[in-house]
């Protein structure tokens, strides 16, 4: 009768040197699987099926404007769960949502993933992204591009930024990756023409590394793009969400689920 494996008598158990023993470093099973990797990465996920509170890891906050809710698991429940916010009916008016661990370095290759979608996609904006704390939390950073490879970026009190932007009030109105770095001057590129459907789900997922970040939505490779410019390492980071009417019709904001990555540091 053959033995039961024992996980402490393995060999770095729960390690990358585990996972990848016997099939590389970059094989499609690997990279399925390294958020089990433990021992050398950090793997958060964040699911809204329950009508519990929020998790302590996050806090929700919104501008203060006329009707804006910040983010809240829904009293009501909808298929699947959701965390949702309302940006009022105030112009400009955000509900934002963000990560309380200031405790990412891009040297350590750190990334997020939100699905996400909005009732109405006219007059709105969103942010989603990593950088070190704004000087006012709420505020809508208007990172968006105005010119291909020329974004607009109102700092806010930070220096290190890598995120995928969206703002109608801009010149050019779809989504685009935005990085700035201490050392780095602020460089956008679109990803594609993409703009949300109303009341369809979209997924943004941001990868960042030092001084370099990559985003895709949906996993479409028309929408996708790389920048060799972004956060510096030393720089500690972390990930947010912001949702912007730039109108007074109230935009909803539901967010399916979070998940946040990174290499540990030793």
């Amino acid at each position: 009768m053959a033995v039961k494996p024992v996980y402490g008598r393995f060999w770095a158990p729960g390690s990358l040197a585990q996972l990848t023993r016997g099939r590389g470093w970059n094989s499609e099973l690997v990279g399925f699987l390294l958020p089990l990797a433990t021992r050398n990465y950090f793997y958060a996920a964040y699911e809204f099926e329950t009508t519990k509170t929020m998790d302590t890891d996050l806090t929700a906050a919104n501008s203060g404007g006329t009707a804006a809710v910040s983010y809240a698991i829904l009293s009501t429940q909808i298929e699947g769960g959701a965390i949702q916010g309302k940006t009022g009916t105030t112009d400009n008016g955000t509900t934002q949502v963000k990560y309380n661990g200031v405790v990412f370095d891009a040297a350590r290759n750190p990334g997020l993933e939100v699905a996400s979608k909005f009732d109405v996609v006219t007059g709105f904006g969103y942010e989603i992204a990593f950088c070190d704390p704004p000087t006012t939390e709420a505020t809508f950073n208007t990172s968006a591009l105005t010119a291909a490879g020329v974004p607009t970026f109102a700092a806010n009190g930070v220096t290190d930024f890598m995120g995928v932007t969206l703002d109608t009030d801009d010149t050019l109105t779809t989504a685009a990756l935005i990085t700035v770095g201490t050392t780095d001057a602020a460089t956008g590129k679109l990803l594609g023409t993409h703009t949300p459907t109303a009341a369809t789900y979209f997924v943004v997922r941001l990868q960042v590394g030092a001084n370099k970040g990559y985003a895709v939505i949906d996993d479409n490779r028309g929408q996708e793009n790389f920048l060799a410019s972004g956060p510096d390492t030393g720089v500690l980071l972390r990930p947010h969400i912001i949702a912007v009417t730039r109108n007074t019709t109230t935009k909803i904001h539901d967010v399916d689920y979070i998940r946040i990555w990174a290499e540990r540091n030793y």
